[in-house]
């Protein structure tokens, strides 16, 4: 808690262990991913799979992490002994508690099982092994570090599989994909419909989320080769991708009881986007997508959300065109744009003339609460205030 207000993380992540492959993926599949550096360079999860890296060259060799001065020291002096000693449940929640965060969904992994081309039978492997990861952080964190489990989409039937083995054998109750336009598909094709249907089925939420540097097509790639190009761009470009294609192709339309957020996009664009989409409904809807029923707009109000980080002032934006109950609250703990240990200070003290405590109260709660859903049991039952006790001298 921050101030006396319960505090929801709707898309947090973490720093994997080293072994996260070789120790929870099936024995037949662990010699297919390694784990090295290309020669002289200290790159960040470097995952090798069947002989490919899972990043793209430009991050892979591109060193951004000295662009943006994130350092394993500079990661250390934010975050504290949590990043040599390993992500484990309990440190998380315990790194969280100096926030004042209660409980967090964690988004991953970013590259290593989206790779283009990767083998359909490897991906769902591999995201069997990370939701074994993920149950034992829930397990380990007494319940307030959660996993949303990734779908492999390669191969529908077997992202059937993988949902239903997450949902019923390991607790899982959220689940997502990057936004991409993978195998010549955008998340619109039906292709995907038996998915959604799962999903709803089970009312469990679906997002999506962008994580710069994969070994694929993504927004941006062709074109830019800096951090500061391309990062600007593709988290954003690529939910407007996702959305449109999902919306006008009816996948609400379809199946009105999916629930589905557009992770760590920014939200500023989001009554601007939904406007232009409407737009181009009245010039061509009625012959291009007939079977629409509703406006972009009505859609993403009935099934959709959006996230906001501490600092971005527009979220007033979107409250002011489209309420304050679609929108979630992220820290994006650990990255290195994640205003941590202050995120959550940061929230409640943004524009108090602009955004009335109320709908941070939603924001920071109430939201996430209803975009997920989880069983009763799920969420923690007791809080406690912020501790702003550094884990460290440095923090």
């Amino acid at each position: 808690m921050r101030n006396g207000h319960k505090v929801f993380d709707a898309d947090s992540h973490g720093i994997y262990p080293a072994d996260l492959w070789s120790r929870y993926l099936e024995p037949k599949y662990r010699d297919r991913v390694s784990r090295r550096s290309p020669a002289g360079l200290d790159t960040y999860n470097p995952v090798v799979v069947d002989g490919r890296w899972t990043q793209h060259d430009t991050s892979l060799y591109g060193q951004f992490q000295k662009a943006i001065g994130w350092t394993a020291e500079d990661m250390i002096e934010q975050y504290g002994d949590i990043v040599t000693e390993g992500f484990t449940g309990d440190r998380v929640a315990q790194a969280h508690a100096v926030d004042g965060i209660d409980v967090a969904v964690i988004y991953g992994p970013e590259y290593d099982l989206w790779l283009e081309g990767i083998d359909p039978e490897l991906q769902a492997a591999m995201v069997r092994a990370y939701n074994r990861w993920g149950q034992e952080m829930r397990e380990s964190s007494g319940g307030r570090v959660l996993t949303s489990s990734p779908i492999p989409l390669n191969d529908v039937s077997r992202a059937l599989e993988e949902i239903r083995y997450a949902h019923d054998e390991l607790g899982i109750r959220s689940f997502w994909a990057r936004p991409n336009h993978m195998n010549h598909r955008n998340l619109g094709d039906r292709y995907y419909d038996p998915v959604y249907e799962l999903l709803q089925d089970l009312d469990c939420p679906f997002a999506t989320h962008e994580f710069m540097g994969l070994r694929a097509q993504t927004e941006g790639v062709d074109r830019f080769d800096t951090f500061t190009e391309w990062h600007t761009a593709v988290h954003t470009h690529e939910a407007m991708n996702a959305s449109l294609s999902m919306i006008t192709h009816g996948v609400f339309e379809r199946f009105p009881r999916l629930r589905c957020a557009y992770m760590e996009a920014g939200c500023g664009w989001l009554p601007s986007w939904l406007h232009r989409i409407d737009e181009h409904l009245e010039m061509a809807g009625a012959s291009e997508f007939p079977e629409l029923t509703m406006s972009a707009t009505e859609y993403f109000r009935r099934n959709c959300w959006i996230t906001t980080e501490c600092e971005d002032p527009f979220v007033a934006d979107v409250i002011r065109w489209l309420g304050d109950d679609r929108i979630l609250w992220e820290s994006d703990f650990p990255h290195p744009d994640s205003k941590y240990p202050h995120t959550t200070r940061e929230f409640l003290e943004l524009l108090p003339e602009q955004i009335p405590l109320e709908s941070k109260t939603r924001i920071l709660w109430d939201n996430a609460v209803d975009f997920y859903r989880f069983p009763e049991g799920y969420l923690p039952t007791e809080f406690s205030e912020a501790t702003d006790v550094p884990l460290t001298a440095t923090t």
